[in-house]
């Protein structure tokens, strides 16, 4: 039987800002490389560490990372 083996995922998130100077709303794109065993558990990571953000977010892509080993 298989154990669950953590995975490396990068999750791209996109939110809106506003610019501090214009005021106009500017799309911040960023990718978190995220520890999990599914996308699941990886998007339930990612919407725990916006909780409590001011702007809209949202996940735009999740897929698994070629990363296979991290050397701490």
């Amino acid at each position: 039987m298989e154990t669950m083996q953590d995975k490396y995922f990068v999750a791209k998130v996109q939110y809106d800002l506003p610019d501090e100077n214009t005021g106009k709303i500017k799309k911040i794109r960023e990718e978190k490389l995220v520890k999990g065993f599914s996308i699941t558990d990886v998007e339930s990571k990612v919407t725990n560490s916006f909780e409590g953000f001011t702007y809209d977010w949202r996940i735009t892509a999740c897929v698994e990372s070629k990363i296979d080993e991290v050397f701490e």
